[in-house]
């Protein structure tokens, strides 16, 4: 292998992790808005509960 080859698969490797960083990312900013979501939603049926 050249450095060439070498330097073309550094860089596919790099822009691989790069894809990988950024949907984990996206991953736990949406784990962390669903749970958000959630701990919402059970507050305001535990309200809706005690004024009933």
């Amino acid at each position: 292998m050249n450095i060439e080859q070498v330097r073309e698969q550094l860089h596919l490797l790099i822009d691989e992790v790069d894809d990988l960083y950024v949907l984990n990312g996206l991953y736990r900013n949406l784990a962390a808005d669903k749970r958000q979501r959630d701990q919402y939603e059970k507050e305001k049926a535990k309200k809706a509960v005690k004024k009933n």
